[in-house]
Protein backbone atom coordinates (compact mmCIF):
# COMPACT_ATOMS: atom_id res chain seq x y z
CA UNK A 1 0.00 0.00 0.00
CA UNK A 2 1.24 3.47 -0.85
CA UNK A 3 0.93 6.72 1.56
CA UNK A 4 -1.68 8.19 0.00
CA UNK A 5 -3.85 5.04 -0.31
CA UNK A 6 -3.00 4.51 3.75
CA UNK A 7 -4.22 7.83 4.68
CA UNK A 8 -7.39 7.26 2.50
CA UNK A 9 -7.93 4.09 4.60
CA UNK A 10 -7.18 6.18 7.67
CA UNK A 11 -10.06 9.01 6.94
CA UNK A 12 -12.22 6.00 6.62
CA UNK A 13 -12.04 4.65 10.12
CA UNK A 14 -11.62 8.13 11.32
CA UNK A 15 -15.12 8.43 10.24
CA UNK A 16 -16.58 5.12 11.04
CA UNK A 17 -15.62 5.05 14.40
CA UNK A 18 -16.29 8.31 15.68
CA UNK A 19 -18.93 7.04 18.03
CA UNK A 20 -16.37 4.28 19.17
CA UNK A 21 -13.64 6.70 19.53
CA UNK A 22 -15.96 9.08 21.84
CA UNK A 23 -17.28 6.42 24.30
CA UNK A 24 -13.33 5.60 24.45
CA UNK A 25 -12.50 9.64 25.32
CA UNK A 26 -15.34 9.15 28.44
CA UNK A 27 -13.73 6.31 30.05
CA UNK A 28 -10.88 6.32 32.43
CA UNK A 29 -7.60 6.12 30.62
CA UNK A 30 -6.54 2.86 32.01
CA UNK A 31 -10.02 1.71 31.64
CA UNK A 32 -11.98 2.02 28.49
CA UNK A 33 -8.47 4.12 27.25
CA UNK A 34 -8.61 5.28 23.59
CA UNK A 35 -8.87 4.92 19.97
CA UNK A 36 -5.71 6.02 17.92
CA UNK A 37 -5.34 5.95 14.05
CA UNK A 38 -2.63 6.50 12.05
CA UNK A 39 -0.33 5.72 9.01
CA UNK A 40 2.16 2.70 9.80
CA UNK A 41 5.64 2.89 8.15
CA UNK A 42 6.66 -0.81 7.32
CA UNK A 43 10.12 1.38 4.71
CA UNK A 44 11.09 1.11 1.67
CA UNK A 45 7.66 2.84 0.34
CA UNK A 46 5.36 0.37 1.63
CA UNK A 47 2.69 2.07 4.29
CA UNK A 48 -0.65 0.58 6.01
CA UNK A 49 -3.11 1.84 8.83
CA UNK A 50 -2.02 1.84 12.49
CA UNK A 51 -4.50 1.38 14.94
CA UNK A 52 -3.21 1.88 18.74
CA UNK A 53 -5.93 1.00 21.62
CA UNK A 54 -6.44 0.24 24.84
CA UNK A 55 -9.02 -1.56 26.93
CA UNK A 56 -11.85 -3.30 25.17
CA UNK A 57 -13.06 -0.55 23.02
CA UNK A 58 -10.81 -0.70 20.00
CA UNK A 59 -11.28 -3.97 18.83
CA UNK A 60 -13.85 -3.41 16.85
CA UNK A 61 -12.01 -0.59 15.07
CA UNK A 62 -8.90 -2.65 14.68
CA UNK A 63 -10.94 -5.97 13.38
CA UNK A 64 -12.47 -3.17 10.80
CA UNK A 65 -9.04 -1.89 9.85
CA UNK A 66 -7.88 -6.00 9.58
CA UNK A 67 -11.01 -6.55 6.87
CA UNK A 68 -9.77 -3.30 5.22
CA UNK A 69 -6.15 -4.01 4.85
CA UNK A 70 -5.12 -7.12 6.03
CA UNK A 71 -1.56 -7.73 6.27
CA UNK A 72 -1.15 -3.48 5.86
CA UNK A 73 -3.13 -3.51 9.17
CA UNK A 74 -0.74 -3.24 12.35
CA UNK A 75 -3.28 -3.02 15.52
CA UNK A 76 -1.95 -2.85 19.08
CA UNK A 77 -3.14 -2.55 22.36
CA UNK A 78 -1.13 0.09 23.66
CA UNK A 79 -2.79 0.26 27.47
CA UNK A 80 -2.74 3.54 29.07
CA UNK A 81 0.06 6.95 27.45
CA UNK A 82 1.23 9.28 29.92
CA UNK A 83 3.51 12.03 29.63
CA UNK A 84 6.92 11.41 30.45
CA UNK A 85 7.96 13.46 33.50
CA UNK A 86 10.11 11.86 36.09
CA UNK A 87 8.53 10.18 39.25
CA UNK A 88 7.56 12.19 42.28
CA UNK A 89 11.01 14.13 43.94
CA UNK A 90 12.64 12.74 46.63
CA UNK A 91 12.88 15.49 49.63
CA UNK A 92 14.85 18.79 47.96
CA UNK A 93 17.87 20.46 50.40
CA UNK A 94 18.56 23.51 50.91
CA UNK A 95 21.12 25.70 48.74
CA UNK A 96 24.60 23.83 49.59
CA UNK A 97 22.72 20.81 51.24
CA UNK A 98 24.19 17.13 49.82
CA UNK A 99 22.23 16.56 46.47
CA UNK A 100 19.43 13.11 46.78
CA UNK A 101 21.12 10.18 44.21
CA UNK A 102 19.28 10.87 41.11
CA UNK A 103 16.44 8.27 40.55
CA UNK A 104 16.26 5.91 38.55
CA UNK A 105 13.72 4.96 35.60
CA UNK A 106 10.31 3.31 36.35
CA UNK A 107 10.62 -0.52 37.37
CA UNK A 108 10.92 -2.86 34.14
CA UNK A 109 12.77 0.01 32.36
CA UNK A 110 16.43 -0.24 32.05
CA UNK A 111 18.85 2.28 31.51
CA UNK A 112 21.28 1.93 28.76
CA UNK A 113 24.65 1.75 30.12
CA UNK A 114 26.92 3.93 27.56
CA UNK A 115 29.47 6.20 28.83
CA UNK A 116 30.51 9.35 29.60
CA UNK A 117 28.80 12.70 29.23
CA UNK A 118 25.54 11.10 27.95
CA UNK A 119 24.73 8.54 30.44
CA UNK A 120 22.02 9.42 32.98
CA UNK A 121 23.88 9.88 36.30
CA UNK A 122 25.84 12.13 34.32
CA UNK A 123 22.61 14.00 32.40
CA UNK A 124 20.48 14.03 35.89
CA UNK A 125 23.17 15.96 37.98
CA UNK A 126 24.03 19.93 37.78
CA UNK A 127 25.71 20.62 34.80
CA UNK A 128 27.15 24.16 32.86
CA UNK A 129 27.72 24.81 30.25
CA UNK A 130 23.67 23.88 29.67
CA UNK A 131 23.31 20.95 26.73
CA UNK A 132 20.94 18.68 25.82
CA UNK A 133 19.37 15.94 27.46
CA UNK A 134 19.80 17.41 31.20
CA UNK A 135 17.37 17.27 33.75
CA UNK A 136 15.43 20.27 33.39
CA UNK A 137 12.14 21.67 34.95
CA UNK A 138 10.10 24.19 36.33
CA UNK A 139 9.84 24.25 40.18
CA UNK A 140 7.22 22.85 40.64
CA UNK A 141 7.71 20.04 38.48
CA UNK A 142 9.69 16.74 39.40
CA UNK A 143 12.10 16.59 36.40
CA UNK A 144 12.70 16.48 32.20
CA UNK A 145 14.50 16.81 29.93
CA UNK A 146 16.18 19.94 28.12
CA UNK A 147 15.38 18.95 24.51
CA UNK A 148 17.55 21.71 22.68
CA UNK A 149 18.92 25.10 22.72
CA UNK A 150 16.74 27.62 20.09
CA UNK A 151 16.84 31.26 19.26
CA UNK A 152 13.69 33.37 19.21
CA UNK A 153 12.94 35.16 16.07
CA UNK A 154 11.16 37.63 17.93
CA UNK A 155 14.30 39.18 20.52
CA UNK A 156 17.35 37.67 19.31
CA UNK A 157 17.76 35.44 22.78
CA UNK A 158 18.66 32.12 23.59
CA UNK A 159 16.15 30.08 25.32
CA UNK A 160 15.46 26.54 26.28
CA UNK A 161 13.47 24.04 24.79
CA UNK A 162 11.28 21.44 26.36
CA UNK A 163 7.85 20.62 27.26
CA UNK A 164 5.19 22.56 28.40
CA UNK A 165 4.45 19.63 31.17
CA UNK A 166 8.20 20.29 31.74
CA UNK A 167 8.78 24.18 31.94
CA UNK A 168 4.83 25.43 32.23
CA UNK A 169 3.92 22.78 34.88
CA UNK A 170 0.97 21.76 32.17
CA UNK A 171 -0.06 25.86 31.48
CA UNK A 172 -0.65 26.04 35.85
CA UNK A 173 3.08 27.99 36.05
CA UNK A 174 3.42 31.63 36.04
CA UNK A 175 5.30 33.25 33.39
CA UNK A 176 8.74 34.30 34.80
CA UNK A 177 8.56 31.47 37.38
CA UNK A 178 11.95 29.64 38.15
CA UNK A 179 13.29 26.68 36.13
CA UNK A 180 15.69 24.55 37.54
CA UNK A 181 18.70 22.37 36.32
CA UNK A 182 18.59 19.92 37.62
CA UNK A 183 14.73 19.63 38.11
CA UNK A 184 13.45 19.26 41.73
CA UNK A 185 13.31 15.54 41.22
CA UNK A 186 17.47 15.26 41.00
CA UNK A 187 18.40 17.59 43.80
CA UNK A 188 17.75 20.77 42.10
CA UNK A 189 17.41 23.83 44.49
CA UNK A 190 17.03 27.45 44.17
CA UNK A 191 20.93 27.55 43.96
CA UNK A 192 20.61 26.12 40.61
CA UNK A 193 18.05 28.67 38.63
CA UNK A 194 19.23 28.70 35.49
CA UNK A 195 16.35 30.87 33.51
CA UNK A 196 12.50 31.68 33.75
CA UNK A 197 9.17 30.43 32.13
CA UNK A 198 9.23 32.07 28.56
CA UNK A 199 6.54 31.69 26.02
CA UNK A 200 4.44 28.41 26.12
CA UNK A 201 2.16 26.57 23.65
CA UNK A 202 -1.15 26.44 25.74
CA UNK A 203 -2.51 22.65 26.22
CA UNK A 204 -6.14 22.25 24.92
CA UNK A 205 -8.98 20.41 26.94
CA UNK A 206 -11.44 20.78 24.09
CA UNK A 207 -9.73 20.69 20.95
CA UNK A 208 -6.64 18.32 19.69
CA UNK A 209 -3.80 19.77 20.51
CA UNK A 210 -0.26 18.87 18.15
CA UNK A 211 2.29 20.24 20.52
CA UNK A 212 3.24 19.84 24.01
CA UNK A 213 6.15 23.00 24.41
CA UNK A 214 7.32 25.76 26.35
CA UNK A 215 10.82 27.59 26.50
CA UNK A 216 12.83 28.36 29.15
CA UNK A 217 14.74 32.39 28.81
CA UNK A 218 17.80 31.57 30.18
CA UNK A 219 20.00 33.75 32.68
CA UNK A 220 22.53 36.25 30.42
CA UNK A 221 25.06 34.53 32.42
CA UNK A 222 24.36 31.18 31.85
CA UNK A 223 26.75 29.46 29.25
CA UNK A 224 25.09 27.07 26.82
CA UNK A 225 26.35 23.83 24.30
CA UNK A 226 24.23 23.15 21.89
CA UNK A 227 26.48 20.27 20.45
CA UNK A 228 24.49 16.86 20.46
CA UNK A 229 26.28 12.62 20.12
CA UNK A 230 26.29 13.72 16.11
CA UNK A 231 27.36 17.34 16.68
CA UNK A 232 25.55 20.44 15.75
CA UNK A 233 21.52 19.53 15.26
CA UNK A 234 20.36 22.85 13.46
CA UNK A 235 18.08 21.64 10.38
CA UNK A 236 14.97 19.24 10.49
CA UNK A 237 13.25 16.41 8.41
CA UNK A 238 9.74 15.03 8.24
CA UNK A 239 10.22 11.70 9.79
CA UNK A 240 9.13 8.87 7.32
CA UNK A 241 10.06 5.32 5.69
CA UNK A 242 11.12 3.37 9.26
CA UNK A 243 13.27 6.19 10.03
CA UNK A 244 16.54 5.31 12.64
CA UNK A 245 16.33 7.64 15.12
CA UNK A 246 18.42 8.69 18.29
CA UNK A 247 17.16 10.96 21.38
CA UNK A 248 18.86 12.11 24.57
CA UNK A 249 17.27 11.87 27.96
CA UNK A 250 17.42 12.60 31.61
CA UNK A 251 16.33 9.13 32.19
CA UNK A 252 17.52 6.65 29.81
CA UNK A 253 20.14 8.60 28.20
CA UNK A 254 21.78 8.13 24.78
CA UNK A 255 18.91 5.82 22.96
CA UNK A 256 18.28 4.96 19.40
CA UNK A 257 14.68 3.81 17.85
CA UNK A 258 12.75 3.38 14.97
CA UNK A 259 9.58 5.50 13.33
CA UNK A 260 6.84 2.93 13.19
CA UNK A 261 4.18 5.00 12.51
CA UNK A 262 3.00 8.54 11.83
CA UNK A 263 0.45 10.84 11.50
CA UNK A 264 -1.33 9.96 14.43
CA UNK A 265 -4.95 10.91 15.11
CA UNK A 266 -6.28 10.78 18.95
CA UNK A 267 -3.45 10.18 21.52
CA UNK A 268 -4.82 10.27 24.61
CA UNK A 269 -2.54 11.63 27.08
CA UNK A 270 -3.06 11.88 31.15
CA UNK A 271 -2.14 15.85 31.89
CA UNK A 272 -3.67 17.07 35.42
CA UNK A 273 -6.38 19.04 33.31
CA UNK A 274 -8.01 15.45 32.34
CA UNK A 275 -6.80 13.51 29.17
CA UNK A 276 -5.97 15.65 26.63
CA UNK A 277 -5.63 14.08 22.57
CA UNK A 278 -2.96 14.70 20.05
CA UNK A 279 -3.32 15.05 16.66
CA UNK A 280 -0.57 14.37 13.39
CA UNK A 281 2.07 12.85 16.19
CA UNK A 282 5.01 10.65 15.58
CA UNK A 283 5.17 7.08 16.97
CA UNK A 284 8.98 5.42 17.61
CA UNK A 285 10.00 1.65 18.72
CA UNK A 286 13.03 1.28 20.65
CA UNK A 287 15.62 -0.99 19.08
CA UNK A 288 17.76 -1.81 21.99
CA UNK A 289 15.03 -2.16 24.56
CA UNK A 290 13.00 0.95 25.22
CA UNK A 291 13.13 4.27 24.05
CA UNK A 292 12.14 6.32 26.49
CA UNK A 293 10.97 6.48 30.10
CA UNK A 294 9.36 8.91 32.58
CA UNK A 295 11.81 11.60 32.88
CA UNK A 296 12.46 11.77 29.21
CA UNK A 297 9.93 14.24 28.38
CA UNK A 298 11.00 17.18 25.88
CA UNK A 299 13.96 15.26 24.29
CA UNK A 300 15.07 16.59 20.68
CA UNK A 301 14.81 13.50 18.57
CA UNK A 302 16.93 13.51 15.78
CA UNK A 303 18.27 11.69 12.28
CA UNK A 304 21.62 10.58 13.41
CA UNK A 305 22.80 9.95 10.12
CA UNK A 306 21.79 13.75 8.65
CA UNK A 307 21.87 15.10 11.92
CA UNK A 308 18.40 16.92 11.34
CA UNK A 309 15.71 16.81 14.10
CA UNK A 310 12.22 14.99 13.45
CA UNK A 311 10.71 15.40 16.71
CA UNK A 312 9.67 16.77 20.17
CA UNK A 313 9.03 13.59 22.74
CA UNK A 314 6.09 13.80 25.22
CA UNK A 315 4.65 10.42 25.93
CA UNK A 316 4.94 6.72 26.16
CA UNK A 317 2.87 3.71 26.12
CA UNK A 318 2.63 1.02 28.89
CA UNK A 319 2.38 -1.90 26.13
CA UNK A 320 3.47 -2.19 22.70
CA UNK A 321 7.06 -2.01 20.89
CA UNK A 322 9.54 -4.57 20.78
CA UNK A 323 9.27 -7.15 23.72
CA UNK A 324 6.22 -5.12 25.12
CA UNK A 325 8.56 -1.83 26.51
CA UNK A 326 5.85 0.62 25.13
CA UNK A 327 5.97 2.85 22.36
CA UNK A 328 7.45 6.82 22.49
CA UNK A 329 5.07 9.47 21.15
CA UNK A 330 6.36 13.28 19.64
CA UNK A 331 5.30 16.13 18.20
CA UNK A 332 6.43 16.86 14.82
CA UNK A 333 9.57 18.92 15.32
CA UNK A 334 8.21 21.40 12.49
CA UNK A 335 5.05 21.75 13.91
CA UNK A 336 6.56 22.75 17.55
CA UNK A 337 9.25 25.79 16.31
CA UNK A 338 6.56 27.03 14.61
CA UNK A 339 4.39 27.39 17.43
CA UNK A 340 7.12 29.20 19.25
CA UNK A 341 8.75 31.14 16.44
CA UNK A 342 12.03 29.39 17.38
CA UNK A 343 15.16 27.85 15.64
CA UNK A 344 17.63 25.46 16.66
CA UNK A 345 20.68 26.61 17.90
CA UNK A 346 24.07 25.80 16.13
Amino acid sequence: MDRQAARELKRELLATSSPLRAAAREDAVGAGGAVVVGVRVFGEGRYGVAVRHSGGVGADVGARARDLAGDDADVLDIGEVRALSSAAPQRVGAPGEERPAPSGPPSGRATPQEPGRWAAPVLQQRERPLRPGLSVAQEAVTAGTLGALVRRRADGRTYALSNNHVLGDSDRAAEGSPVLQPGPADGGTAADVVGALGPVVPLQVATPNVVDAALAALADDVEVDPTYPVGAVTGTAVADDELVVEKVGRTTGLTRGVVTAVELDGVAVSFPAGVLTFDDQVEVAGLDGAFSAGGDSGSLVYDPATARAVGLLFAGSQRGGPGGTGLTFCNPVDAVLAALEVELLG
